[in-house]
Formats: C-alpha cells, structure tokens, sequence
C-alpha cells in the first residue's frame, strides 16, 4: 500500500515536471515576422433613388402648368389630375399652393406627388403600375381652450385685435373670429359692440378651438363669456343639450335671445345717434334725427333685426332706397340709404330675423356710405336702446342639472386663467398625443 502511494506521488511529479518542462519551451518560441496592416477600403456612396422638389402655384397659372414644369407625362398628367379633382376643383387652387413630387434619379420620372389642398388637407399621390393611386390626408389637430381676459381702451376691436390687444399669442384672425361670434351670435340681442362699451368696461371669454401641429387654430367657439358694461354683468353660456340644440344661456338658464337685434349690421360704427336735434350736414340746419346711423363700406349686408313683413321697399326722398319692416305689437323698424335690395325683398314679403334684406349705400341726403336704422312704436320714433324687448323660450327644466354642471366647469376654466397654447407647446403636445 505505501508503495502503491510512492508510486502515485512520483507519477504525479513527473506529469507536473512535463507540464513545466513543456510551459518553458512554449514561453520562448522562434521569434516570426509580424503580418502586414490590413489595407483600408474606398468609401462607397450609394446614389439617392429619389431626390423631392418643392414647387408653388404661381399668379395666373394653372396647376397643368405646374405639373408640366416638373416634366411629367401628359398621360400621367392626366391621371393625376382625375385624381385631384376628386377632391376639389383644380381651378379653385390658390397661388401660392404647395405642390412636392418625388423624381426618380436613374430616368427623371416623377414617382410621388403631395398637393396641399388647404390648411387642413393634403392630396397625397404615388405610381400604381401604368396610372396614379393615392388620397386626401388630414392634418392632424388637438382641441384647447383659451381665456381672454381684459378691459375695454375704446372698443372690443381695438381690445381683442387693434393695436391695443394685450394677446399677442393669439393670431389676430383667431381674435378677429371671436369678436365676430361675441358682436353676431352670443350678445347679438344684449350688447351694441359699437355703442355700449365704455374705456374701463371688462370682459372675459373663454372659448375653445382645434390647433394645428404648427399652432394654428382651425375654428373656434366660444363656450362662454362674461362683460362688465356701465357696471352690468352680462353672461353667456354654451349648451348642447341632449335634443342636438346648441345655443347660449344666462346662468340661471334663462334664454338670450330677444325679439329684436340690437343691430342691423355685422361690422359696424356708430357715426350718428338717436337725437331730437342734430346738425344735417347737407342741409346745414338743425333738425331731429329719428335713427342711428351706422357707418359701413357700401354694400356691406344688411340684416332684418327681428321676423317681419316688408311693408315696403323702394325709394323715399332723403332716405334714399328705403325698407320698412312691420313686426308684432306695433313695432317698425326702417333701414335708409341702401344701395340695393337683397333678391326678392319687396311689399309683403315675409323676412326672418338676421336675414339680409339689402346692402349699405349712399342714396338720398348722405355724405358717405351708411346706414340709417331706425325703431318706431306705433309709427312714433323711439331710441332702440331704451326698449326691453320679448325675450325668448328658457333652456328646458329637464335640462337644468346637467346645464349648471356646464357652467360651473366653465366658470372653474375662466377662473384658472389658462392661456393660449403656444406654437412650442401646441407641438409638443401633438407629438405626445395628449388632448
């Protein structure tokens, strides 16, 4: 057994001593000639198989003409074109309007084309065998809200889009939009924008709009909004309510419209009021002026300001082209100086409230384009501002609960004074995806 193990230990020794041996020959080989660098191949540049051109439709030219710049077919053309016509006119293409193609860089053809057909739609087309395939992609858009807060310097206008606007993030067509809807759809029947605000009067609007990747807003309308005149309030708030009717409301959901406008034109300055005596320009002697005179571009339109029958149109001395509208209860309303009538606008015509019933001129004893509008009770003059008129139906009891639920998130909305989205933000949030 001791022997066995002698054995054993001796055997291991001289399998360790070969090992060893062998580690010291390895440790020191023949010394080789080191390879040769491996040389650097040419940089290769792969040719673009497209390369994209952008064009624009100039003044006078026609969108064939275009295409016929960019070298493309006359069948292909054709094509083409039968596919835009799909979706609009070619002739109601704008100057201006961007067109890119796609050319192949091996033989010229053109392979893809995009035509912007508006802010919010691009015609995008490409080859399908021997014709054209392709369709109309909308630009994708989020809906904020804004709130306008501020004072009146000499008019909404001037506050909201003249040179005294404090909202220099909102573009101006946007705020032109919104004092629009506030003058001709929210306070049509409360507030004369031309002769009832005061410097220092207050309002606050907030209104809702679909904004563009680039920041521009789409459409807009306004959910609700709040004046201070003369130290009156007045609120309106929008519903839609379940019945598919979307109108404005008081808070306490009484109705806003009223029998009668508080104006007969959309764009409007007051160049003369309601007056026992009042210097005639013409004339050059004092004498009563039974109107207010609106001072407008000729041939802006005319609008009924409540449901009617034309009593009669046609020329009255002084008056020019003259309309006289009978409504209900003994009132009268007359609109002097027209240009012209609207198209079927004669005795006994029956007209709606807002209806255009003739267009600004200067007939008559007038120094310059307007219009004069006056109010009578019983055939007796009256100043249209001091007459409280029939007011309208009130929102549904039904609908009272989830219409002070409205009002109370809007209220919550004017409340945090939350601003425009600006070009930065709107597309960052686009790009996010939150609404």
């Amino acid at each position: 057994m001791r022997n066995s193990q002698r054995l054993l230990a001796l055997g291991v020794f001289a399998s360790f001593g070969l090992v060893l041996v062998g580690g010291l020959i390895t440790a020191n080989p023949a010394k080789q000639p080191e390879p040769a660098p491996l040389g650097l191949l040419p940089a290769a540049h792969a040719q673009p198989v497209e390369v994209a051109v952008i064009d624009t439709l100039h003044a006078g030219e026609s969108i064939s003409e275009l295409l016929a710049r960019a070298q493309l077919a006359d069948s292909d053309a054709a094509a083409l074109l039968e596919q835009l016509r799909q979706y609009q006119n070619p002739r109601y293409l704008q100057r201006g309007t961007v067109v890119s193609y796609r050319k192949s860089t091996s033989d010229g053809t053109v392979r893809g084309m995009e035509v912007r057909l508006d802010a919010d739609r691009t015609l995008e087309v490409h080859r399908d065998g021997d014709g054209w395939s392709g369709g109309v992609e909308q630009v994708p858009v989020h809906t904020d809200t804004v709130v306008l807060d501020g004072s009146i310097s000499s008019s909404l206008y001037a506050s909201l889009v003249g040179d005294d606007s404090d909202e220099p993030d909102v573009p101006t067509s946007e705020r032109q939009q919104i004092v629009d809807l506030l003058a001709d759809r929210v306070f049509a029947w409360q507030i004369d924008f031309a002769r009832d605000l005061q410097p220092g009067d207050r309002y606050r609007i907030l209104y809702e709009r679909t904004v563009r990747p680039d920041g521009s807003a789409r459409s807009g309308k306004v959910l609700s909004a709040e004046f201070n005149v003369n130290h009156r309030d007045y609120e309106a708030y929008y519903f839609h309510s379940p019945d598919g009717t979307e109108n404005y409301y008081q808070a306490d959901g009484g109705s806003l419209k009223r029998a009668f406008l508080r104006a007969p034109l959309q764009f409007r300055r007051i160049s003369s009021v309601f007056s026992n005596s009042r210097y005639h320009p013409l004339l050059k002697y004092n004498r009563p002026h039974y109107g207010i005179d609106y001072a407008a571009a000729s041939g802006t339109p005319v609008h009924a300001t409540a449901d009617a029958v034309v009593a009669s149109a046609g020329w009255s001395h002084g008056y020019g082209n003259l309309i006289i509208l009978r409504h209900k209860h003994g009132y009268s309303t007359r609109y002097g100086h027209l240009r012209a009538f609207a198209k079927g606008i004669h005795r006994g015509v029956r007209v709606k409230q807002g209806q255009v019933i003739g267009y600004v001129g200067m007939t008559g004893l007038a120094t310059g384009p307007h219009l004069h509008y006056e109010f009578r009770i019983d055939g007796k003059p009256v100043d249209p501002k001091g007459v409280k008129f029939i007011t309208g139906d009130p929102l549904p009891k039904k609908y009272l609960a989830e219409f002070r639920k409205v009002v109370h998130e809007q209220k919550l909305a004017m409340d945090s004074d939350s601003r425009p989205v600006l070009l930065a933000s709107a597309s960052h949030q686009q790009a996010t995806g939150n609404d």
